[in-house]
């Protein structure tokens, strides 16, 4: 191996035009004394003779030969829009030459046999490299969402074997490399003061020794970095371990690098003043290359000037914009006037119908709801708005914000204003959900669940969708400009013929972070009075569909390489959360405008039973499926001691099996998975039926011992729509009992003479009418096991907890007693009798011992 002093003689020698010692002197920077006692080595060696380098000595540089580089050129170069919007900065020519092409013949200048050109933002760009300038063409798919870490990971297989890793959109004035490399080298350069460079520190060996990130002036990592293959074989190994990490996904390679310097040894060599110009904004372009905005083709200037009737020179201060989700935009003034150019994003034609929106714009201009407009090209789709500075960020919880926004929407909507175009937000939902499928995209696994719930959905909110109106149609807080007293509503691209609701949707759908109950507030404001139960209901579903619009929109940007970040989870909670408000309530108006008789009931159940029930059959039976079992589960069971010292009551065995896997196994065979058990007193106990029952979740109930069962009701609140409720230490067996329908709120009850127990009265139909304990005359004995629809479901929501919190005597009350006693008239509860055989009440452990004789002591 030669040392760091003969690779330099040797490597000088190589090259013509140095010949004396002097001469190698000055261009290996070395003292004339270390040149002579290095050369005479090399002449011991064989490696140069008075002729200079010899056979040998070619044979001794061969190994340090660089045989490959890699040029990154995957990125977007958002800072240099709009010109980036057309080409990639690469692509741009400075002074006659196009950056990458220029980059490439240095390259080759040098020797550098293999060049892979890594590639991702508009990369067909650069497809014709490969047979113009003989490189590779890697492609890097994840260019739009991760660093550039990507790129280097994507041209692994060139790397590896030790290469030049470079930026693609540098110029370099003299050429920085090298025909061989002695050993791996960061080649500095004094930092730009507008760039956040890695600055690198190095010791008196000159090996860096620390690098981090600063904007100052120091020297930095700019220029071309040469790994050998044993540095470049260490990088990717770290990249490729930490590849699936969350927080690698936004690190450039020299994070990486950074973050473990001190595993590597990087000689530094600083570039000459002048050498390196890179290109961060079109200031610098301009700067460098004074005729460079006057040759550069581009059809985007040549719109502003067209527009504004300027010229080239007078587009100044030109700067990207980042808001928005579908385009790029960028900043400009003219003439002292601010303006904003919107570019149509990649991808965006296939869901944007630009005519509509310039309609659309014109008609807002005439309206005085988007004062900024200046003009549109109806074909291209590119735009130019005047800006609007000292505007303030929309406040979705600011009482005036909300109130001036939903004026604006209402003027729109009440104009009388048409548009040739139509947007159904369902509808174009199914259209971008079918170019996924057809894309073969990877869908969430609950996606086709939540589409048959939207397109259930959509069906009743259709039907009474009245005479369509001209709408925004992405109508939400970034469209809404506030200065002072003005607010305009600008980005029109979805604006069309459509539901006025949907406006509304977009409102709330589209972070708003408002809850249904909140949501309901904006819609009595969008109305200015009390909105109906069926206007609300209505702009509740169009919330739920425009949610699931933006979240599939927002899935097929992410398809296209385009990150949409949190949006994408709020469009999932609105289409997720209003659906489950507003479809239920959609099926539950549909049933109390067409409920079921109760022989219709009886007739419809039988069928179902015989397995003959047809599908429409099936849905008019749906209202009145049993959806959930909540067993009451909390309590000691003092009179079951001592058997209950260390096992719960339910959890008790009769005949080898415990009391509640009777009851659970009769609500599974009924077709009910949902499943919970409100526990308290040995709570833990209850974890051994996950083992068989993995579907079960419990609720702990901490005040078990401090109230009645009032307080386990509390908790499962929320719980008793379309829901049995067990009392859970009941010997159930008759699992008959425990049917898949029910058709209204009931109680089991035992006819009886007399009881000593809880017992109902009931009037002539069957209705509840009383609850006591104790009765000398006939009566319905109570079974804990009751039923409760939707409707009473959603009362019990209300009343329990507000009876609870009532007084202190409610808190020693049964739960029952909320709705057969204390709200009594807002229910309608009847007995289902039951025969004395089906249910074995065991109330203490005498009554177990009569029922399961293992338990009794010889």
């Amino acid at each position: 191996m030669l040392t760091r002093y003969q690779f330099d003689i040797l490597y000088r020698l190589s090259k013509e035009g140095v010949s004396t010692q002097r001469e190698l002197a000055d261009a290996a920077d070395m003292s004339l004394g270390l040149v002579e006692k290095t050369c005479r080595e090399l002449c011991d060696e064989g490696l140069i003779d008075d002729a200079g380098i010899t056979g040998q000595g070619l044979d001794a540089l061969a190994p340090y030969r660089v045989q490959s580089a890699v040029i990154l050129a995957a990125g977007a170069a958002t800072r240099l829009a709009p010109l980036s919007f057309e080409k990639p900065k690469a692509m741009f020519e400075v002074r006659g030459e196009v950056l990458i092409e220029r980059l490439i013949s240095q390259l080759r200048e040098a020797g550098v046999e293999r060049i892979a050109v890594v590639v991702g933002y508009m990369k067909e760009s650069f497809f014709y490299l490969s047979e113009k300038c003989g490189v590779e063409i890697v492609v890097n798919p994840d260019y739009a969402t991760r660093g550039n870490h990507a790129s280097l990971y994507a041209a692994k297989d060139v790397l590896r074997g030790g290469a030049y890793v470079c930026s693609s959109d540098q110029y370099y004035t003299a050429n920085p490399f090298e025909s061989h490399e002695y050993e791996p080298t960061l080649r500095l350069d004094r930092k730009a003061a507008r760039t956040n460079d890695m600055a690198v520190s190095w010791n008196a060996n000159e090996v860096a020794v620390s690098v981090e990130r600063d904007r100052g002036n120091g020297w930095c990592m700019r220029g071309p970095v040469y790994m050998d293959a044993d540095c470049a074989g260490r990088l990717l190994d770290i990249i490729e371990s930490d590849y699936d990490a969350p927080e690698m996904e936004p690190l450039h390679w020299d994070d990486v690098y950074a973050a473990h310097c001190g595993e590597f040894v990087f000689h530094v060599r600083l570039l000459p003043s002048g050498t390196l110009h890179e290109f961060n904004f079109m200031s610098d372009l301009c700067a460098f290359d004074r005729d460079f905005l006057a040759n550069v083709d581009s059809s985007i200037l040549d719109n502003i000037c067209t527009t504004l009737d300027c010229e080239r020179e007078d587009i100044v201060r030109v700067r990207p914009v980042k808001a928005g989700l579908t385009n790029l935009s960028v900043l400009f003034s003219c003439k002292g006037v601010q303006y904003v150019y919107r570019h149509p994003g990649l991808g965006t034609d296939e869901i944007v119908n630009r005519q509509a929106e310039a309609h659309s714009l014109a008609v807002a201009k005439r309206l005085g709801l988007d004062d900024t407009f200046v003009y549109e090209d109806p074909e291209q789709g590119w735009k130019i708005s005047r800006y609007v500075a000292g505007c303030v960020e929309f406040d979705y919880y600011d009482p005036d914000h909300v109130a001036r926004a939903l004026a604006l929407a209402r003027r729109l909507h009440e104009s009388g204003e048409k548009s040739p175009w139509q947007f159904d937000f369902y509808d174009e939902a199914c259209k971008i959900e079918n170019l996924l499928r057809e894309a073969g995209y990877p869908l969430p696994s609950d996606f086709s669940a939540l589409s048959e719930t939207l397109g259930e959905l959509a069906r009743y909110v259709r039907a009474e969708a009245g005479a369509p109106v001209l709408c925004h149609n992405d109508f939400y807080g970034p469209n809404l400009l506030v200065k002072d007293d003005a607010m305009h509503l600008i980005d029109w691209e979805y604006s069309a013929m459509g539901d006025y609701a949907c406006d509304i949707g977009n409102f709330i759908a589209q972070g708003s972070g408002y809850s249904v109950e909140e949501a309901a507030h904006v819609v009595d404001v969008y109305f200015g009075r009390k909105a109906t139960q069926a206007e609300l209901l209505h702009c509740m579903g169009c919330t739920a569909i425009v949610g699931y619009y933006w979240y599939v929109w927002a899935i097929y940007k992410e398809s296209q390489g385009n990150a949409m970040g949190e949006w994408l989870y709020a469009w999932y909670r609105a289409a997720k959360e209003f659906s489950a408000y507003a479809l239920p309530a959609y099926k539950e108006r549909e049933v109390l405008m067409h409920p079921l008789s109760e022989k219709e009931f009886d007739e419809l159940v039988a069928k179902e039973r015989a397995g003959v029930a047809s599908g429409e059959e099936l849905k008019r039976l749906e209202p009145y499926r049993a959806k959930r079992a909540v067993f009451f589960a909390a309590g000691f069971g003092s009179r079951m001691l001592p058997i209950t010292v260390n096992t719960p009551k339910p959890l008790v065995r009769v005949h080898g099996k415990r009391i509640i896997d009777r009851l659970i196994d009769a609500v599974l065979a009924a077709g009910i998975e949902e499943i919970y058990v409100v526990r308290g007193y040995l709570a833990e106990e209850f974890d051994q039926l996950l083992s068989t029952y993995p579907m079960v979740r419990f609720i702990d109930n901490p005040r078990y011992d401090k109230t009645n069962n009032i307080s386990s009701a509390v908790l499962a609140k929320d719980l008793f729509e379309n829901a049995y409720v067990f009392e859970s230490d009941l010997y159930l067996v008759d699992p008959s009992l425990v049917t898949k329908y029910q058709y209204r709120s009931n109680y089991l009850g035992l006819p009886v003479e007399s009881t000593d127990d809880w017992y109902f009265d009931a009037d002539e139909d069957g209705r509840i009418v009383a609850l006591a304990k104790g009765k000398d005359a006939p009566c319905w004995q109570m079974a804990g096991i009751s039923y409760w629809t939707a409707e009473d479901g959603a009362k019990l929501r209300e009343d329990i907890p507000a009876a609870f919190e009532e007084n202190d005597e409610n808190k020693q009350v049964f739960w029952d007693e909320v709705a057969l006693r204390l709200r009594a008239d807002r229910y309608d509860v009847h007995v289902r009798p039951f025969e004395a055989s089906a249910i074995v009440e065991i109330d203490s452990f005498a009554e177990l011992q009569d029922v399961d004789p293992a338990y009794r002591i010889a």
